[in-house]
């Protein structure tokens, strides 16, 4: 969470106890109403701070991949043509893909795989060349990694 959450939870809660300290020595404080507005308000905020901090990590992730791959990322091999076997579709090497995927789509998964995360499994933030936006795929531990989100998309690479 972050710390404009963490303040906005704290100055609803120090404002319940205020009102509670109001009402034991006698005076009303704040209205129920009141109060039930400032929890609603915090709760606004909150999740507003939430999704300012995941655009922020978005934004990063993005200006770390603007120039394409890393280069500590391995190439993927797509020489020759895209072959099918199994219902994936072979990009080349030991990169494919499932039905509702391209295989550019998929070289940027792999290498954001290896920059972001290296080892291991994790969300990935991956530009599609063929629609131009972006899309969240989550990638799996172990041998073959197996990367799904998007619009239906399934990534596989060693």
């Amino acid at each position: 969470m972050s710390r404009r959450a963490l303040q906005i939870i704290a100055a609803v809660a120090a404002l319940l106890v205020l009102s509670t300290t109001f009402a034991a020595c006698g005076d009303s404080g704040a209205s129920q109403e009141e109060l039930d507005q400032a929890r609603t308000e915090g709760a606004e905020q909150a999740s507003q701070q939430a999704k300012i901090d995941d655009i922020e990590k978005q934004l990063k992730s993005l200006r770390k991949n603007k120039n394409g791959r890393s280069n500590s990322a391995p190439p993927p091999s797509t020489s020759g043509s895209p072959s099918s076997s199994g219902g994936n579709t072979s990009c080349g090497g030991s990169l494919s893909v499932g039905p509702s995927t391209t295989c550019g789509f998929a070289a940027n998964v792999q290498a954001n795989y290896y920059s972001e995360i290296g080892s291991g499994s994790g969300s990935v933030y991956s530009h599609s060349p063929t629609t131009g936006q972006y899309y969240t795929m989550y990638c799996t531990a172990g041998s073959p990694h197996v990367c799904t989100g998007g619009n239906n998309a399934s990534v596989y690479f060693p």
